[in-house]
């Protein structure tokens, strides 16, 4: 399960934690750094790590390209 939940809000998309009211929307980050939901779920990842001490998620796309690039 994914330590935070998402919303659709106005040109952008907002990352909740389900722990708490910590939140970040793909509007805090720079497009020039890279893709801005991932920026955003790397994020709200950390937060949960950091605060409620919640294992970070690794999608099973993620695992795939591991073991492809392997």
């Amino acid at each position: 399960m994914k330590p935070y939940r998402t919303e659709r809000i106005k040109n952008g998309i907002k990352f909740t934690c389900t722990q708490c009211e910590h939140s970040v929307s793909t509007l805090d980050f720079d497009a020039k750094v890279g893709n801005l939901r991932t920026q955003a779920a790397t994020a709200i990842n950390q937060h949960a790590t950091q605060a409620h001490h919640e294992p970070p998620t690794v999608s099973s796309l993620d695992v795939q390209l591991r073991a492809w690039r392997a």
